[in-house]
């Protein structure tokens, strides 16, 4: 395995591994009494935080940002896995399995770039942003990257 391949495969991981840590995490706005994310939110009581789960009674940009998100991590995982089928020996037919992971990545970070401007949009301003809000950022750089580097790796 080539140093290149390598580094493509663990940049395609980890970016789809932090989007399903900030898919799933609660922490996207975050104060000291509170914290809530894209499914349930919780408030501090003496020592123990009570959390609710959002439900259908949320604003719409709570939908569009989930759904964003998840348009990215079907693409991050088409990424992954076109990018490991070589090390495992999966044939996936006459494509391109690196172009495909090339153009799965710049469609997942496209998805999230979206999902955040548009959470980032409804709630600038008037929030204060968890570490969730930012690993769900951070996975649209990594995304662009291994995007970048798969289509690189087709190249050479």
């Amino acid at each position: 395995m080539q140093p290149l391949q390598i580094a493509t495969v663990a940049c395609a991981c980890i970016s789809l591994l932090l989007l399903l840590i900030a898919l799933c995490s609660n922490n996207w706005v975050a104060n000291s009494m509170s914290h809530s994310g894209l499914w349930k939110s919780c408030v501090n009581i003496g020592l123990i935080y009570t959390c609710v789960a959002h439900g259908m009674n949320v604003k719409d940009y709570y939908h569009a940002t989930r759904t964003f998100m998840f348009f990215a991590m079907f693409a991050g995982a088409v990424s992954c896995i076109g990018l490991c089928a070589p090390i495992f020996g999966l044939q996936l037919g006459s494509i391109s399995k690196a172009k495909t992971a090339a153009i799965a990545s710049f469609v997942a970070a496209l998805c999230v770039m979206i999902a955040m401007a548009v959470f980032t949009g409804e709630t600038g301003g008037k929030a204060s942003y968890g570490w969730s809000f930012g690993v769900g950022w951070a996975t649209f750089p990594l995304f662009l990257i291994t995007g970048g580097l798969a289509f690189h790796m087709n190249a050479a």
